[in-house]
């Protein structure tokens, strides 16, 4: 199934492995429209460009995949990722990945995942302020 292969992707994705990328390209569509909370980025060189510059600014990234589903147009991945920056902080996030397939590729990749938890994720006692804030708010 291809949100399979997109899973396998993203686990084999690992700082200093420059394969990971190159496997990564075979599975999206020249026209690839990518988006996440802080940015949106159009066409494989943009994508490609993106992801090496994100690559050069870790020292590590694992991806725990906690679910996968879908068909051959629409598929989602349930992953929680742990990185590790060369200059800051280490980061962890819950999030999803929803692909959307042409003719075996990916041409719509968005994921969705918490700013705030990621930036509390990096600040000591970040997630209990994160924590109180929310249950103030609910």
């Amino acid at each position: 199934m291809l949100i399979e292969n997109l899973a396998d992707a993203l686990v084999s994705m690992v700082p200093g492995r420059p394969d990971a990328l190159a496997h990564l390209r075979t599975l999206y569509a020249d026209d690839i429209v990518f988006q996440d909370p802080i940015q949106t980025v159009r066409g494989i060189a943009a994508f490609m460009e993106m992801n090496e510059k994100l690559m050069s600014k870790l020292r590590s990234l694992e991806w725990t995949i906690n679910a996968v589903s879908g068909d051959d147009t629409t598929g989602i991945i349930e992953w929680t990722m742990h990185a590790k920056s060369k200059l800051g902080p280490s980061l962890a996030v819950d999030g999803l990945t929803r692909a959307q397939f042409r003719a075996g590729l990916v041409v719509d990749h968005r994921d969705y995942w918490d700013l705030s938890e990621m930036i509390a994720s990096a600040v000591p006692g970040g997630t209990f302020v994160l924590s109180a804030v929310r249950r103030l708010l609910a």
